[in-house]
């Protein structure tokens, strides 16, 4: 049996997913490459694989490693297997240069666990409930639904995702798999023209009798005429080829949110470089002491004058940071943000 049958077979004793949704996984996302596990008695008994995505942090790209499929076999949990696992992928996804990690919890009490491997929950989202009598739809866009993942709609898409100020992006083969899964679970993509010029696009699924609009993308600011009317014009075709249906508008937000996904630093200098970068006039004086998995992290940090250094100075008084509330800190103000995961 190779590594990818077996870490399948493990996947599909642990996760309920469908063999729908379980093939296209391992079709089209699973690599050996991007696979950790750990083995007992020559079989793997836990495993995930990392998925690396872009992000935009502080005015910059950076790169991440998103945990997917975490699972221990039932017979071996509660012995400390995914702990060991994680402190193993965290090593590897500093050696390949990777800052920070990310991932979502499949049930609420994996929030505590993850915790203890210095996860805290930053990444949130809002659930609009769309009153569609309110909608008001111009009639300067044209709607269509779109089969085909073409690279006039990537493009347009990844533009739109880029400008948001902490989020997670999407490869063109990522966004393959997106509209792949997409249409495993009889969503749509539904893209607004104007002149022929793509003006927005809505990811939209149905999902126990609601349709969800997964991810709304348009010109202009949110909040402003110009995308609110195309956010109208798609959330209006969405409800014309679902009638009846309750719609739920899933967004960013910049206050209180529900949440969905959890960071880790992995490489706490260049993130805190990055940070300082955007906040010059940021003064912190940092110890971190207990990153069992990359020690490298551990030791003295002055954060000042947009730089970041290694540094012990006499006289000083240095605030302790665990790498959870270090990560939890520097999202303070940043409000980070992903969709379309397969989650």
């Amino acid at each position: 049996m190779t590594t990818k049958d077996e870490v399948k077979a493990l996947w599909k004793l642990c996760f309920t997913d469908s063999d729908e949704f379980t093939d296209l996984y391992f079709d089209l996302r699973y690599k050996d490459d991007i696979n950790m596990a750990v083995r007992e008695e020559g079989k793997i008994i836990s495993a995930l694989q990392m998925i690396s995505y872009p992000m935009t942090f502080c005015g910059e790209t950076i790169a991440t490693s998103y945990v997917s499929g975490a699972c221990t076999h039932p017979d071996y949990r509660s012995h400390g297997a995914m702990r060991r696992l994680l402190r193993l992928t965290h090593r590897r996804m500093y050696d390949d240069g990777i800052l920070l990690s990310t991932l979502i919890p499949a049930e609420k009490w994996l929030f505590g666990y993850y915790a203890k491997s210095g996860y805290t929950p930053r990444f949130g989202y809002v659930m609009e409930r769309v009153n569609v009598e309110k909608l008001i739809p111009s009639g300067s866009y044209r709607v269509e639904e779109e089969d085909e993942a073409s690279a006039e709609l990537y493009q347009y898409f990844d533009n739109r995702m880029r400008e948001r100020a902490c989020c997670m992006l999407h490869s063109y083969e990522d966004f393959l798999v997106i509209m792949a899964d997409l249409r495993l679970g009889g969503g749509k993509v539904l893209v607004a023209r104007r002149a022929d010029r793509i003006a927005g696009m809505a990811f939209v699924a149905m999902d126990a009798g609601s349709l969800y609009i997964k991810e709304l993308l348009a010109d202009g600011i949110p909040g402003q005429t110009g995308f609110e009317a195309v956010k109208d014009t798609l959330l209006s075709a969405a409800a014309t080829l679902y009638p009846g249906a309750v719609i739920e508008y899933i967004h960013p937000s910049s206050g209180d949110s529900s949440t969905l996904g959890m960071a880790r630093f992995i490489h706490v200098e260049k993130m805190l470089s990055i940070l300082a970068r955007k906040h010059p006039v940021l003064s912190l004086f940092i110890q971190i002491e207990d990153d069992d998995a990359i020690p490298e992290n551990n030791g003295y940090y002055i954060v000042e004058n947009g730089n970041c250094y290694r540094e012990y100075r006499e006289g000083r008084e240095y605030h302790l940071y665990t790498i959870e509330s270090l990560t939890a800190k520097s999202f303070e103000t940043e409000h980070p943000y992903m969709s379309l995961m397969l989650n």
